[in-house]
């Protein structure tokens, strides 16, 4: 029973683990957006004319495409970090309940 409950409680803390990770991950994407608008930036200041605008429209589009799929992801990876924790923790407190009524 003790084994088992070490084990509920590796798994729990791998999956904040996890999460924080991933955290991390959402703010080096937000930063690497902001480094692809300031390309873009640039990329507008120094051409003019229907071509630049056109070029700028479709790659505005695609990152704009681009970060909707990596939400997308990182959101469902998010949820179920969340599904996971709530599951070990639930299956943790039945445990911890099982070893005060003294049953295996």
């Amino acid at each position: 029973m003790d084994k088992e409950k070490k084990l509920l409680e590796k798994q729990l803390a791998d999956t904040v683990d996890k999460r924080r990770k991933l955290e991390d991950i959402h703010i080096e994407l937000i930063e690497l957006n902001r480094q692809k608008a300031s390309i873009l930036n640039s990329y507008s200041d120094a051409w003019q004319g229907n071509l630049a605008d056109n070029t700028i429209r479709k790659l505005e589009d695609d990152m704009d495409t681009e970060w909707r799929e990596t939400r997308k992801h990182v959101n469902a990876l998010e949820a179920q970090l969340i599904e996971d924790r709530r599951q070990l923790s639930i299956q943790l407190e039945q445990l911890k309940e099982n070893e005060a009524n003294g049953t295996n």
